[in-house]
């Protein structure tokens, strides 16, 4: 590309796709961009965020499929792009799903101008970036791969002076000759606290309160916000596709610069709510302790919850009480499986009796513990599915959530996936379609629709005891 000052950055989080009766609209302050904005900032860019989501929840716009959009629409996006004229318009695609609309998005910014510069970075693009720019059509000019803190500003600065681009580790483009340049990734930030804390002024931190609709459905105290307090997850579960943008090195963040934050928080918002979105909060048990303890001792009187989950093998009953003391009134448990052979498989460090052990701990705590649980796995027959759905209903549980295991790019499960369905590498694939709440796959003779029909069949019987036919309470 040639070169081009570039000194206005548009980062912009895209609209998103549901899917009538199979899922809801959610909205969550997007950290990875507020993180991002503030090192731009930091390097003396002028950037605006934009979350669609947010500032368009109420507005849906009829798909095909039973899909609907929701988010701020075509000509809205458009408006807001012609305002502030940016140079760049950077665009998150974090899940495979939204990478349609997310290309869409570069779309519209060159339909605004042509000479717009357009990124993509996320789970997604990261993973399968030659095969995101040349789906693109050219609307897409690059890839930022992997954590895109420093790579970013290094490609603006490199596209502004005119520098050869091959030379910036961590990013992919197409060629003049239309040949698919991808560079060696970037080193992962080893030393987190050096990274500022997230521009939430950018998203407008108090409006989600308003809205409050968490992914996670847990909400007790507004505002709240999301948290991240590390990055990285060590192990290797098949289904997880996390390890793509932040690896498999866990990168906690020093607890008094975490408990600083927190009160920054309280003090500037009057945030009394977090829920943490780390991979894994309490891997390192000394540190989690030290949070845990420093909330308490610096009585920040925040309620919290764990929309991403919680890693049981890490806890003992003294962590569960300081959690509580802290603040904690609900976690989500990632249970996966309940089949002996499915549970060594998915590869996840854990036991079936470590939540028969902690689950109740939680509840004597006054905790409330959800669940959530895969099945259909490539290998998984009837016996399998029914021995998770038979363990969903054993352990005491206050609300499960079943999903359907997908084959997410870059996991083990993608490559073995691909073998018995060669169409996910189709590359008229619909990524809409590939989200946990939908089949995709006939499972060793069951069809997709069965399949299907299982995920509401045990949530209303394992949640209320309901048969099929019937309807779940309101509001769930």
């Amino acid at each position: 590309m040639k070169r081009r000052r570039i000194k206005r950055v548009m980062l912009l989080n895209p609209p998103n796709i549901v899917w009538k009766g199979k899922d809801r609209k959610r909205v969550d302050l997007p950290i990875g961009l507020a993180y991002l904005s503030s090192v731009l900032q930091m390097e003396k860019f002028d950037v605006m965020g934009i979350d669609t989501l947010l500032d368009g929840f109420d507005e849906e716009h009829e798909a095909q499929d039973g899909r609907v959009r929701f988010g701020l629409s075509d000509e809205q996006i458009k408006q807001r792009i012609q305002e502030f004229r940016p140079d760049v318009v950077g665009i998150s695609s974090m899940f495979s799903k939204s990478f349609t609309l997310a290309v869409h998005m570069c779309r519209l910014a060159k339909e605004v101008d042509p000479d717009i510069v357009t990124v993509m970075g996320g789970n997604h693009a990261s993973t399968l970036p030659e095969q995101s720019l040349r789906r693109s059509e050219g609307m897409l000019d690059y890839v930022v791969i992997g954590e895109g803190e420093f790579t970013t500003g290094l490609l603006f600065r490199a596209i502004s002076k005119g520098y050869d681009l091959n030379k910036i580790h961590g990013i992919a483009f197409l060629d003049d000759n239309g040949n698919a340049v991808i560079n060696p990734p970037l080193e992962p930030i080893y030393n987190v606290d050096i990274l500022p804390w997230p521009d939430r002024d950018m998203f407008n931190i108090l409006e989600y309160s308003r809205i409050a609709k968490p992914h996670g459905d847990d909400l007790m105290n507004t505002p709240y916000t999301t948290f991240l307090s590390s990055r990285g997850c060590p192990f290797k579960c098949n289904f997880c596709a996390a390890h793509n943008v932040h690896g498999r090195n866990y990168r906690p963040r020093d607890p008094d610069d975490v408990l600083d934050e927190l009160e920054f928080l309280v003090e500037q918002y009057g945030v009394r709510e977090i829920h943490w979105e780390d991979d894994n909060l309490t891997y390192d048990r000394d540190r989690a302790m030290a949070i845990f303890n420093g909330m308490i001792e610096r009585k920040l009187n925040l309620s919290w919850c764990t929309p991403n989950g919680i890693a049981f093998y890490t806890l003992d009953r003294e962590m569960i009480e300081r959690m509580r003391e802290s603040g904690c009134y609900a976690v989500w448990a990632a249970v996966e499986t309940g089949d002996m052979e499915s549970l060594k498989r998915i590869g996840k460090p854990t036991t079936m009796q470590a939540f028969r052990d902690f689950i109740p701990m939680f509840k004597e705590q006054g905790i409330t513990v959800k669940g959530t649980f895969l099945y259909g796995f490539p290998w998984e027959t009837r016996k399998h599915m029914e021995n998770t759905f038979r363990f969903a209903q054993e352990l005491d549980l206050d609300y499960v959530v079943f999903y359907i295991a997908t084959p997410l790019p870059g996991t083990e499960l993608w490559d073995l996936s691909l073998d018995k369905y060669p169409e996910l590498a189709s590359p008229d694939f619909d990524w809409e379609k590939l989200q946990f709440g939908l089949s995709n796959m006939e499972v060793n003779g069951i069809s997709k629709e069965e399949i299907q029909q299982m995920r509401k069949k045990y949530w209303l019987k394992v949640n209320w005891n309901l048969d099929e036919d019937q309807e779940a309470p309101d509001g769930k």
